[in-house]
């Protein structure tokens, strides 16, 4: 609960000076409560103005005092964050010349509760760029003893994205674990952190991201919007990405954008690779899950930094495995094929499977006939592989939609 105090002779209804607290905090002296006051001007928010904090009992700053004077941002808000090692109610009082707030947040040990989360800012005002992380370290404890291999749950507000964007997130071999955020516009964040396994087991924390500097206009500007994200991992579905490069806040036509990934294991389409009015538009698959990094550069504009963007692919179930069978090997080049025989097996009853897409690729010049088919009643599906050149190739074979269902195998042709 907050409380605001006015100078007698000001205008009530031109300054309002708020305190919000949160109040999860173990008295431990390392896990942190946080409040954000909040200064107005007749409803405006009011950036770059002084106020100053202070705590009562044993309460301290992250700075190790009991005073502390921090800048409101373009929100009109000052967040600070403190600890204490003594259980007890902690009142802090914030001022402004002499308009004052206080609130009251708690400190316990909590002798009920046999797990406890504490977390720690690592890393705080990253630029609310969408790429840039704050970061927060977690410790999960039982009796002031680590407790490692437990499993977390985080939330956010919908503007920001943690990273790892998806868990498990599960505390390490010291009972602590690392969590990112990001953020594509200024502002406070509140990040939830829990212990579905011991109710109780909380934490809640603030962190700030700052404006990123707008360019001088003569620059040019790469941006993005991602326009789906959180494809499953089966080389099938994609994300989305638009690109739009600007002049003077103009788009501009006719630029090669190069588009790579940090990954081999994606696919990525670009409709055509030069902008269309400024904007591009890249499609991107993936074999496997997790997130992937995307770099897009124009290489005609030295002065131009590249872009980088993080996606995610959610993983997909695997129901099948293939087992194969070269039935022809050693084929004459340029005569008849080599042939290799597949089975698709359930991987729930070990059962051949009818009906089941596969798809096909064969390195070194081969080429497989077909590139796709569908299992006989019996499970198989036997392929046919050419090539004109003496030597080796490797044929693969995977289930569409399921790309980790593979099969790799070799044959020559003499």
């Amino acid at each position: 609960m907050t409380d605001t105090i006015f100078k007698p002779e000001e205008n009530c209804a031109d300054y309002r000076l708020v305190v919000v607290t949160t109040s999860t905090a173990q008295a431990n002296g390392y896990d942190t409560n946080s409040a954000i006051a909040q200064l107005s001007l007749n409803g405006q928010q009011l950036q770059g103005y002084l106020v100053s904090f202070a705590l009562s009992g044993d309460a301290r700053f992250t700075n190790g005092a009991q005073h502390i004077s921090v800048n409101t941002d373009s929100q009109g808000e000052a967040v600070v964050f403190f600890t204490d090692t003594r259980p007890e109610t902690v009142v802090i009082t914030c001022n402004y010349n002499e308009i004052q707030s206080c609130g009251s947040v708690r400190f316990d040990n909590n002798p009920l509760a046999d797990v406890g989360i504490s977390g720690s800012v690592l890393q705080n005002n990253a630029p609310a760029d969408g790429v840039s992380r704050n970061a927060m370290r977690y410790r999960v404890f039982q009796g002031g003893a680590a407790v490692p291999g437990i499993a977390l749950a985080f939330t956010v507000d919908e503007e920001a994205m943690l990273i790892p964007p998806v868990g498990p997130w599960v505390t390490d071999d010291n009972g602590l674990y690392d969590l990112g955020v990001t953020k594509g516009t200024p502002g406070q964040v509140l990040v939830r952190a829990q212990v579905p396994s011991a109710p109780g087991a909380d934490n809640n924390t603030f962190l700030n991201f700052v404006p990123v500097p707008v360019p001088p206009v003569a620059e040019y500007v790469l941006s993005y919007i991602v326009t789906r994200n959180n494809a499953p991992a089966d080389f099938i579905e994609r994300n989305d990405i638009t690109f739009n490069l600007t002049l003077r806040g103009v788009g501009v036509a006719n630029r090669l954008l190069s588009i790579t990934a940090d990954s081999s294991f994606v696919d990525i389409y670009q409709f055509n690779p030069y902008t269309n009015g400024g904007n591009n538009v890249v499609n991107v698959r993936s074999l496997i899950h997790g997130p992937v990094v995307i770099t897009a550069a124009v290489h005609s504009i030295p002065s131009l930094l590249p872009v980088q963007v993080t996606l995610n692919f959610t993983e997909v179930t695997r129901r099948y495995s293939i087992v194969p069978q070269v039935i022809r090997d050693r084929s004459p080049a340029g005569g008849i094929p080599n042939q290799v025989r597949y089975t698709v097996l359930s991987l729930a009853d070990g059962s051949p499977q009818e009906g089941v897409q596969l798809w096909f690729e064969v390195s070194g010049e081969g080429r497989p006939s077909p590139t796709r088919g569908a299992t006989l009643m019996d499970g198989t599906f036997t392929l046919d592989i050419f090539r004109n050149f003496v030597g080796m190739v490797r044929v693969t074979a995977r289930v569409v939609g399921e790309p980790l269902a593979a099969s790799n195998v070799d044959v020559t042709f003499t």
